[in-house]
């Protein structure tokens, strides 16, 4: 099992990001084994992040039933990203179609998405998705509620 947490921040940005996708989160990372959150952040890129420091007005965690295998595939491919720069090109342009999957830069649902997506493990309803928003992972039929798991 992987946990995910999604964020409200408190920034414009974050507000620009809850209108344009009709929704209360504008930020995803994937939660690491020691606690620690690794995702793709504007101004940073792909990075490793303590939990403690995340200043958001709203956070949910929601987990996904991976078995061991797909979690160590998950961690491997999302580690291998660190370093990678934001993608703000498919931030400004999330209107237009585009390969998500260019893993050059990421945004930080692209880079959720695409470490559980080759570890088999599709969080999206379809294959076939151009865009890819919090919103949209966060509406997962494989989303479960941390109150749902005790």
């Amino acid at each position: 099992m992987i946990a995910l947490q999604f964020h409200a921040g408190r920034t414009l940005s974050t507000r620009i990001v809850q209108l344009a996708t009709w929704s209360w989160t504008s930020h995803v990372d994937v939660e690491l084994p020691d606690g620690n959150l690794i995702g793709a952040v504007p101004g940073e890129g792909v990075v490793i992040r303590d939990s403690a420091t995340i200043n958001a007005k709203r956070i949910e965690r929601f987990f996904v039933d991976t078995t061991k295998q797909q979690n160590r595939a998950i961690y491997k491919a999302i580690e291998s990203q660190l370093g990678a720069p934001y993608d703000w090109g498919g931030v400004l342009g999330i209107g237009f179609h585009r390969n998500w999957q260019a893993y050059d830069s990421w945004f930080c649902s692209e880079l959720v998405t695409w470490a559980f997506a080759g570890a088999g493990v599709s969080l999206l309803r379809t294959d076939r998705a151009w865009r890819i928003t919090p919103r949209d992972l966060l509406l997962s039929p494989l989303l479960k509620n941390e109150k749902s798991n005790g």
